[in-house]
């Protein structure tokens, strides 16, 4: 079933926009596309004002549909057209008004199929980020250092009322500019890999290992080439697992393990993070990361649930039905044992399967950094946090993904917005929480709850389990989960280098070894996007991008007579 959008919702080209059936309203729909998360790019002034670096036309003029970001069709609807994209908003706090990213710039997708475009919320974007930061970089560049184009930008910034001051508001934004350019141009070499992630891809961990360890803990030491990729992750039924990230690294079942988990994100996507020398228990630290819209965003997908085939646009034939029939006996052989399907109903909580490294055989460079990458604790060395006498002191160098914990956990800690501010927590917002973490509970109750998760006794000992949960685990291993909905997902394996499910079935040196990458064109044969053709090209004999694995005696693609392909391959259409 499609949902018809807004008439707003396409660019003329693509013709009328239509929505998967997910169990969201569009009510949903729009907070999602535009809830801050606390993510804080630059002052939201200047992103509008920038100029693109070739064009002469301003930076945000496409709404940044040449990275595969994808427009807004509530934007303006109840307040002022901004022209940002989905998932780019204005962040506001006591320091001033942002430009920042929230979940939906990486977890909101568009396929196209028999000349139907059809979104998919929580779907992994197309979107090339790390080609919308190197721009960006150069457009700053450019502004803070060319005379008539830092003149037009300061025009835009500066209102008319108060630009006759004798100069000095502009030689003070020209200095901070220019200040700011040289710290994203930093950033963005900092952020370069030398095989490059393409559409749809970013090493996750690898950025918000740079960015907490290194930019945050002001410890250059930390900085390390972000060369593992990996896909965005599809969100639906994510958060019901038990386990969560591509290795299963990140423990799922508390709200704080989630808050947790969504914090540490924020802080790989622009959240500011004042991390200072220690001075008295408890250790906090003050973060941008806004905690409450992110159990907010956490509680409304829990609520989403996977697209089902288009029936209406692409029909099964007889044929097909029959042969997905068949093909469940095979999935039920086959596959269930790791990729059970995924529980419906009120309670979708599920444990998956997490695979080893040796067995599994894909592309090993995720999970080793993960398990292997070390970081300097710098100034937090010897802190406990959360400080407790069961948390040990952080030693002078221990595993990045332990470090980022910590800061993490340091990050949840932080009273100011809540404690400090009370009236933050306003009535409505109170309602909210009490729906999320309560379900029917009282307000007072819902406060609560969140106060001692976020400060107090209770919530100092979950925030230590949730740092403990993972420092004795193996983290080499790959997750395996319910692969509902998967026929929007493509490319596939943690890294993106299948192109669509029929090659998945097949032994790796019958794979691709090169594809395009970035269409939104379905394959309906081989299920998957048409890898003939994109912008990008993948090539899975570069580092990090091995096509391997998912093979042999224990996955059945050894053995699988081609009829059987086409019968598991009409089988995974119907989840």
């Amino acid at each position: 079933m499609l949902v018809a959008g807004p008439a707003a919702t396409a660019a003329p080209e693509e013709g009328p926009v239509h929505f998967a059936d997910q169990s969201w309203s569009e009510t949903d729909r729009a907070w999602f596309y535009g809830a801050s998360q606390g993510s804080q790019i630059m002052p939201y002034a200047w992103f509008l004002s920038l100029e693109a670096p070739e064009g002469g036309g301003l930076f945000v003029a496409d709404r940044l549909e040449r990275f595969g970001y994808l427009p807004n069709p509530y934007d303006g609807r109840t307040g002022p057209a901004t022209g940002l994209p989905v998932g780019f908003v204005k962040d506001v706090d006591d320091r001033g008004e942002w430009v920042g990213m929230t979940c939906a710039a990486c977890h909101v997708n568009r396929v196209s199929l028999r000349g139907r475009t059809i979104q998919i919320d929580g779907g992994p974007t197309n979107a090339d980020m790390f080609a919308f930061i190197a721009e960006l970089g150069r457009a700053l560049t450019l502004t803070a250092s060319d005379d008539a184009r830092f003149d037009r930008f300061a025009r835009r910034v500066i209102p008319a009322e108060l630009s006759g001051q004798g100069g000095a508001d502009r030689r003070r934004l020209r200095a901070s500019l220019t200040r700011f350019a040289g710290d994203f141009a930093r950033y963005v070499e900092q952020s370069r890999a030398r095989v490059a992630w393409g559409p749809g891809r970013l090493d996750a961990f690898g950025m918000i290992f740079n960015r907490a360890t290194g930019m945050d803990l002001r410890d250059p030491r930390n900085i390390a080439e972000p060369n593992a990729p990996v896909s965005y992750p599809f969100l639906w039924d994510t958060s019901w697992h038990d386990w969560v990230q591509w290795n299963g690294s990140a423990p799922n079942n508390l709200v704080v393990e989630r808050l947790g988990r969504n914090v540490g994100e924020v802080l790989g996507v622009f959240a500011h993070a004042d991390i200072r020398e220690p001075t008295l228990p408890p250790l906090w630290f003050q973060t941008s990361a806004d905690r409450l819209n992110l159990m907010r965003i956490e509680g409304r997908l829990r609520d989403l649930t996977a697209p089902g085939w288009p029936n209406a646009v692409a029909p099964p034939t007889e044929s097909q039905r029959q042969d997905a029939a068949a093909g469940k006996v095979l999935y039920d052989r086959l596959c269930l044992s790791c990729h059970a399907i995924a529980p419906t109903g009120p309670d979708r909580r599920q444990s998956v399967t997490l695979t080893p490294l040796d067995r599994i055989g894909t592309d090993p460079a995720m999970a080793r950094n993960a398990e292997s990458r070390q970081a300097f604790s710098g100034i937090l060395e010897g802190v406990r946090m959360p400080f407790l006498v069961t948390t040990p002191p952080l030693p002078e160098r221990l595993r990045s993904l332990d470090l980022v914990a910590a800061i993490v956990a340091g990050a949840i800690l932080e009273p100011v917005d809540l404690l400090q501010n009370p009236s933050r927590l306003g009535a409505d917002q109170a309602d909210i929480v009490a729906r999320l973490l309560k379900r029917g509970a009282s307000e007072r109750e819902a406060r609560n709850e969140l106060l001692n998760t976020m400060s107090g006794a209770g919530g100092k000992d979950l925030v230590a389990r949730f740092l403990g949960d993972r420092r004795d685990r193996d983290l080499l291993v790959y997750k395996a989960r319910p692969l509902n909905g998967a026929w929007a997902t493509g490319p596939f394996l943690h890294n993106g280098s299948v192109p669509n499910l029929y090659e998945l079935l097949l032994p790796s040196d019958q794979r691709s070894k090169t594809f395009r990458v970035g269409s939104r064109e379905i394959d309906e044969t081989k299920i998957g996007f048409r890898s003939d053709i994109g912008p990008f090209l993948f090539d899975t004999s570069l580092p990090g991008n091995s096509n391997a694995g998912h093979e042999g005696p224990d996955y059945g693609t050894s053995n699988l007579t081609e009829a059987e392909r086409r019968q598991l391959i009409e089988y995974l259409r119907t989840l």
